[in-house]
């Protein structure tokens, strides 16, 4: 499908932004909350401070819009620097900062993020993203390979940690290869091979890569190109001896199964959270309970979940035009019976469930 005339649809097809009082969607906002928590950004960001360091995943803040029209997608696109600086919480700890695919809702305001309120942070994701935030003032991309990221379809190929200390380990081994030492860092993060569902009619609206890096950043939201991989990730917060006290899994895009699934792990630690998109979820197969099926967390929170065109941040959230986030909920609790699910208002916080 052309993409001026897939946008085009977008802007017909899109309903009314509704609030969730009005659908009966129960929404949490705490503050302040006693570590462990983990903040929502909004869209697909989210933060986490683990003893002394921080992970940062995907943060979006500018949500520009049509004509500043609440509701509707824009076609051009340019960071808010001073919303991001408004909006974007202390992050100084940070050591990694996640990026599973380079639409501009997900990669777009990490540049600004990098520079002024991430400064300890490494980027990781993709070859695009790399391509992208290699306009200058270039921003470093840690790229993992095509042997370091987990097959969806053959769970028993080891993945690679890639550790807050900047250190790498095949999961299983004990010691770094390079240093015969064991990986420093009490974050982790594991790479894994997923997809992006489509925007509407189960077509992608925003496809392609990037080979080569941009000399200038994308204005056209069609140029800000997914990119030949999506990653998922499972994220473990380590204790002092280096074992996981807790593991999340994490789908910054609704996936047809078994995409984004995770592997055998060496240690067979359960997952603790699972973090799901609500966006476009319908337009996919089998989602999130294939996935909850074989994740089984005691937690499950639901982001990307609201209006991101034209939201205003000092207000309580609305949902995504023409998304049924309540449905995907219900289907999660058909899942797991008795499972937590918390769909949290942006820019608030969750407690981790206790320690297992």
């Amino acid at each position: 499908m052309n993409s001026r005339l897939s946008l085009l649809c977008v802007l017909v097809l899109v309903g009314c932004v509704q609030n969730p009082a009005d659908i009966k969607l129960d929404v949490t906002e705490h503050h302040n909350l006693p570590e462990p928590k983990i903040a929502f950004l909004g869209v697909g960001g989210w933060l986490l401070h683990w003893k002394g360091e921080g992970l940062l995943l995907a943060p979006s803040f500018s949500n520009p819009a049509f004509l500043g029209i609440k509701g509707i997608p824009p076609l051009r696109v340019r960071a808010n620097n001073r919303k991001i600086d408004i909006y974007m919480p202390p992050a100084n700890d940070v050591k990694m900062l996640l990026v599973g695919h380079a639409h501009y809702d997900h990669l777009m305001d990490v540049r600004r993020v990098m520079e002024v309120h991430t400064p300890n942070a490494k980027v990781v994701g993709s070859e695009t993203v790399a391509h992208i935030l290699a306009v200058e003032p270039r921003i470093p991309v840690i790229v993992p390979d095509r042997a370091e990221i987990t097959k969806y379809d053959d769970p028993t190929v080891k993945g690679t940690w890639f550790y807050s200390s900047g250190d790498r380990m095949t999961d299983g081994e004990r010691l770094a290869k390079k240093t015969g030492l064991p990986p420093k860092g009490l974050i982790r993060a594991m790479p894994l091979e997923s997809m992006h569902a489509g925007h509407i009619l189960g077509q992608n609206l925003l496809p392609g890569a990037y080979d080569d890096e941009l000399e200038k950043v994308p204005i056209y939201i069609r140029n800000w190109k997914l990119g030949h991989k999506t990653l998922a990730w499972v994220i473990d917060l380590l204790g002092e001896d280096g074992k996981p006290v807790y593991r999340i899994h994490y789908l910054d895009s609704a996936a047809d199964p078994p995409f984004g699934f995770p592997p055998l792990i060496a240690d067979s630690k359960p997952y603790d959270v699972e973090i799901l998109s609500a966006g476009d979820w319908q337009q996919v197969s089998s989602y999130p309970d294939s996935l909850l099926r074989v994740t089984r967390p005691r937690l499950v929170l639901v982001g990307h979940w609201e209006n991101f065109f034209g939201n205003n941040l000092e207000e309580p959230a609305q949902t995504i035009p023409g998304q049924t986030p309540l449905k995907m909920i219900e289907r999660i609790k058909r899942t797991l019976p008795g499972i937590e699910v918390v769909v949290p208002e942006p820019l608030s916080e969750v407690a981790l469930p206790a320690a297992q």
